[in-house]
């Protein structure tokens, strides 16, 4: 009786053992792998090749600079990963931007008349740009990356902490949408390195 006892105890852990590897094995099947981000990008995301905009050293007119961005999905999300890398500034070295790296974004909106309303933090206007010329390349840069790779967003509406802002220090009017035609590219003597002089028809 006692044998018996036995061997029904060690036919019942290699029974349950088994049991155990079987589900390990099945969870395994079910997900393989564990997303980790890598670099900044997390591997197995979904990316997007975007052109992001910078001002020319010489601050007269921009320049674009390609970069591979993970999809958000969706045009709210995508302009407000867009616009975070550009407060991030470029990447090649050749760019020039005057946004405080702090500027956060907190909302983007596209209203159906293809304004997007881009709402930052009260950065901007604390490490506002100084200078008309770096005002306006750093403006135009925000709206040409964003008409540029955002479906639907023809012009972009600046709100600070969900205000109204009349202009920059430096008299550019804000309270009107920016379109992308009054931010040109850099003219070709004026590129430098790898930075590509892109005209954007839209």
């Amino acid at each position: 009786m006692k044998r018996l006892f036995w061997i029904f105890v060690i036919v019942a852990g290699v029974f349950g053992g088994y049991l155990i590897v079987r589900g390990l094995g099945q969870l395994a099947q079910q997900d393989p792998k564990v997303e980790r981000p890598v670099g900044g990008i997390v591997v197995g995301a979904p990316l997007r090749m975007v052109h992001l905009y910078f001002g020319a050293s010489n601050r007269v007119g921009l320049i674009a600079e390609e970069r591979a961005i993970v999809d958000p999905g969706g045009p709210e999300k995508l302009a407000e990963a867009i616009a975070t890398e550009v407060f991030r500034g470029p990447q090649t070295g050749i760019g020039v931007t005057g946004f405080a790296p702090s500027t956060r974004v907190r909302a983007f909106y596209l209203a159906p008349d293809g304004t997007g309303y881009l709402d930052l933090s009260q950065d901007i206007l604390d490490g506002w740009p100084q200078g008309d010329g770096l005002e306006w390349v750093s403006l135009g840069s925000l709206v040409r990356s964003l008409t540029a790779n955002v479906p639907g967003v023809r012009s972009v509406r600046i709100l600070v902490d969900g205000r109204t802002v009349q202009r920059t220090p430096g008299s550019i009017p804000l309270d009107l949408p920016l379109e992308p035609e009054g931010f040109g590219a850099a003219a070709s003597g004026e590129t430098e390195g790898g930075g590509s002089e892109m005209e954007t028809d839209l």
